[in-house]
């Protein structure tokens, strides 16, 4: 990309996301064409996409559960877990009420999360599967 294409502005005739979509993003959206790329690229990510599928088969998780879940140990969950949340993917509540000295956090799917795990990351892996099992049949021994 040269410098003008940055430096094009969203409401500019010739801006590039133009046409990209079909539905066109409300004014008053909290996210942008960027915003929802990040989210599928962070899903798609093998420890953020387990993470998910996780939290989809359970209502909130610790990261406990989610370690011991996941065959990880709790501190190599940090940066995807924040970066979940950063993508808006999922939530977290922090419970100071565990009976113990420590704040357990308890994470949730967002309904974002949940539509992009189920219409985005985990439909796409099983078209292409569907894809690959057609090509075999036909090209295969």
């Amino acid at each position: 990309m040269d410098s003008s294409e940055h430096s094009r502005r969203p409401d500019d005739e010739t801006a590039p996301d133009e046409g990209i979509l079909s539905v066109e993003l409300p004014e008053t959206s909290l996210f942008d064409l960027d915003d929802y790329l990040r989210m599928y690229q962070v899903a798609s990510k093998p420890k953020q996409f387990r993470i998910l599928n996780a939290l989809a088969q359970s209502s909130e998780l610790s990261t406990s559960e989610l370690s011991e879940i996941l065959g990880e140990q709790d501190n190599a969950l940090h940066y995807p877990l924040r970066t979940l949340k950063d993508a808006a993917l999922i939530r977290n509540r922090r419970d100071p009420n565990t009976g113990t000295k420590e704040t357990y956090s308890y994470y949730e799917l967002t309904e974002m999360g949940q539509t992009v795990l189920t219409e985005g990351v985990r439909e796409g892996i099983e078209n292409l599967v569907q894809q690959e099992i057609a090509f075999e049949e036909k090209y295969g021994g």
